[in-house]
């Protein structure tokens, strides 16, 4: 019977029309779904091997040896880095390196790229940068004195998986085995040095040490994931996954917007059919059978046609985003078909339970009266409950995003908006005299369910608004994506320019026709007061390593005054508005 019933509405255009809106739903949260989940997969994965490790911890001295064997204890691999800058020596010839220390389980994750490849630091022998090799005049085989120590170049470094971007990196790398440190003597009591320390594990393993470690961990200390990461890649994947979100959740609205004005135009429909078949005497429990088991099969139809609409739509969006996503994605998880079906009877809960609801109602008088509508679930009831329910579910899948719920409130803030405008039209509707008689019978049929037109007003405005900010944010989400670099950003640093120096490289430079800022000294220094108050035991980071200072009698032009007054006065400064909000 519910089959035979189904069939034959689904020879109607408004059921199509349901399963059509319905299906896109499906398609584009799965599809959505699948490359959201692929790029964070992929990203999750890049990111192990740029960190070279799950976590990091920076420290400017060595951790006890507890915080290690702890680790150890809890199931993670450590592994143990230690940074330094001193001199080095090829025969008389002396150069800065910045050298690297790294134990036998380096890198974690990722590959150290080398000439010859697949060499590691052993102890006895070094690698170094190209750039270091040249300044040097060294080839491979040749030995390097490093402080007191004589090491073997065993080859080059060409690419390290955690080297990160540093444009103010002045000194080629030198990369050893941590065993040839203490043999060096370069690290003596108040050497600037930075430990880092890698640890790879599970997300349990990881959880469990963090919640051991964290109340331990000082000023000197910092501990770092991908997602506490302030460099590129960190704010890359945050961006990223800000992006994906904010796609879909106007996918999502876009949907409910499309499958609440499909499903109340096909109940409506159905009214006189119900009174009908309710004169006939079909009873309540029969026809709740019927519209219920027309339900699920109109959501399972749809589940699997919008999921083979939205394989095809996952495809085709990753030939448009080719050239802006990696080479290679990872296989998307199941979750993506979870979050499509499971938001499909979610939507068709918020925004079909409803209309059904009435259609079931609909009274055995609508034969003789078209007028006659249920009195259930009011439209001004209805509307606030499910609010409550939607502000819910987001609040539980958003988080605290400011971008996403700046997006959802602008949506809302619209859908009142065409409402407002809709009850003042209609209003003014309604003391209109026409006399065009389709007209006419078209305004009375607006004026007789208010509050179904102006859902239904809302519904295609808010429709509107989200195809146009999705066409918008098309081009602006990949710009921003592209473009993390302001325009004009310098391409190299010129860095350690002796006073007597200044004139004979500007000459260079415009000999070369290549533009350069103004030059303007730096020295390093740390904060150690604020209003006479000692800044000891502050966990700001800029507390905890040296500031750099500078002076110019001129103020740049792309440096603007947000607040206070120029030139400073003796005894002021002038402190970067990020560094002056954060210490208040």
């Amino acid at each position: 019977m519910i089959a035979r019933w189904f069939w034959r509405e689904w020879r109607s255009p408004s059921l199509l029309i349901v399963w059509l809106a319905l299906s896109l739903a499906v398609a584009c949260v799965l599809a959505l779904g699948s490359i959201s989940d692929r790029m964070e997969k992929g990203l999750s994965q890049q990111s192990r091997e740029f960190m070279a490790g799950d976590r990091t911890l920076r420290s400017s001295r060595e951790v006890p040896a507890e915080w290690i064997a702890q680790a150890r204890k809890s199931g993670l691999t450590v592994g143990e880095q230690l940074s330094f800058a001193t001199m080095t020596f090829a025969g008389d010839t002396p150069q800065l390196a910045d050298v690297k220390a790294v134990d036998d389980r380096y890198p974690l994750y990722g590959t150290l790229e080398t000439q010859p490849p697949g060499l590691k630091p052993q102890a006895g022998s070094v690698l170094l940068a190209p750039r270091l090799m040249a300044l040097l005049n060294l080839k491979t085989g040749d030995t390097i004195d490093v402080g007191d120590a004589t090491l073997r170049i065993a080859g080059e470094v060409i690419q390290e998986p955690d080297a990160g971007f540093n444009p103010f990196q002045m000194a080629p790398r030198l990369m050893m085995n941590m065993a040839d440190v203490a043999k060096t003597g370069a690290v003596q009591p108040g050497s600037r040095v930075a430990w880092r320390y890698k640890f790879a594990g599970d997300a349990e393993q990881l959880a469990n040490y963090e919640q051991w470690l964290l109340p331990k961990l000082g000023p000197e200390h910092r501990w770092i994931g991908l997602e506490q990461d302030d460099s590129a890649l960190g704010k890359s994947l945050e961006r990223s996954q800000q992006f994906l979100l904010l796609s879909a959740l106007l996918t999502l609205l876009l949907a409910v917007a499309a499958v609440a004005v499909a499903m109340s135009h096909y109940c409506r429909s159905r009214y006189d059919l119900v009174a009908i078949l309710k004169t006939l005497g079909a009873g309540r429990s029969q026809l709740r059978k019927l519209i219920v088991g027309q339900w699920l099969l109109l959501l399972t139809l749809s589940v699997i046609t919008g999921g083979v609409a939205g394989l095809a739509l996952e495809r085709l969006l990753l030939l448009v985003l080719k050239p802006v996503l990696p080479a290679a994605l990872p296989a998307a998880s199941g979750w993506p078909w979870l979050w499509a079906i499971g938001a499909t009877g979610v939507i068709s809960l918020l925004v079909g339970l409803r209309p059904y609801r009435l259609l079931l109602a609909t009274l055995p008088l609508r034969v003789l009266r078209q007028d006659v509508v249920a009195n259930v679930w009011p439209l001004k009831i209805w509307i606030p409950a499910v609010s409550v329910v939607v502000v819910g579910l987001l609040a539980w899948l958003l988080g605290g995003s400011p971008l996403l719920w700046s997006v959802l409130a602008g949506a809302v803030v619209l859908a009142l908006l065409c409402g407002l405008v809709g009850w003042g039209l209609l209003w003014l509707l309604k003391r209109l005299t026409l006399k065009a008689l389709p007209l006419r019978l078209a305004v009375n049929r607006l004026l007789r369910q208010p509050w179904s037109t102006l859902s239904q007003l809302a519904a295609f405005s808010l429709s509107f608004m989200l195809l146009a900010l999705l066409l918008v944010l098309r081009g602006d989400l990949l710009d921003r994506w592209q473009q993390q670099l302001p325009p004009q950003s310098p391409n190299y640093f010129l860095i350690n320019i002796a006073p007597e120096q200044i004139v004979p490289v500007k000459t260079f430079l415009a000999e070369h026709q290549t533009r350069a800022a103004e030059f303007y000294p730096i020295v390093r220094a740390r904060l150690t007061q604020i209003n006479g108050q000692s800044t000891d035991g502050n966990k700001d980071e800029a507390l905890n390593r040296e500031l750099n200072l500078t002076w110019s009698e001129q103020r740049p032009d792309h440096n603007p005054l947000v607040a206070g007054s120029w030139p400073p006065k003796p005894g002021e400064v002038s402190i970067e508005e990020g560094l002056a909000q954060r210490l208040g």
